[in-house]
């Protein structure tokens, strides 16, 4: 050892000088390594879009069930924004099929864990893949979507 810090010329250093040589060298590496605080902001709008997305998503799809409540003859077709008195996301659509309601819209980095989030880990929250919905971890929910769903979509299913 005493060969290895003569090398480095830290033999003739006391130990209190050798700690803060060796707290110099890890502060260093911790602000070499160390995020910017731009891309922390960033990052932090990023999630609260998302977040702001899912909460608009699971109002939609609430909005359908008591429009659906409402209206139970309608069994099939697309049901107009108008019917709910606000707009939706211009990308956030819905489906009605066989009595089943499609809400999709396109899928986004992180999306689908902010709607995992509001939805409380509800298990109707799928990708689309092949024309078939695949949950979160990666299996077929044994769900074939609507041809106006293309794959990629992200599906909250009711």
């Amino acid at each position: 050892m005493d060969i290895l810090l003569g090398d480095l010329g830290l033999c003739d250093l006391g130990s209190s000088s050798m700690i803060y040589w060796l707290l110099s060298v890890f502060l260093g590496l911790l602000v070499w390594v160390n995020i910017s605080p731009h891309d922390q902001t960033g990052a932090q709008l990023q999630d609260s879009t998302l977040s702001q997305r899912a909460i608009q998503t699971v109002r939609y799809i609430n909005d359908i069930n008591d429009w659906r409540y409402n209206n139970p003859s309608q069994k099939d077709g697309v049901i107009p924004d108008s019917a709910f008195g606000w707009s939706s996301l211009p990308e956030l659509h819905n489906v009605l099929q066989a009595d089943r309601v499609y809400v999709y819209q396109p899928d986004q980095p992180g999306l689908m864990a902010a709607l995992l989030a509001q939805s409380r880990h509800s298990a109707l929250v799928g990708k689309v893949a092949g024309r078939r919905l695949i949950d979160s971890f990666g299996n077929d929910m044994q769900v074939n979507v609507p041809d106006s769903i293309s794959d990629g979509s992200l599906v909250y299913l009711n």
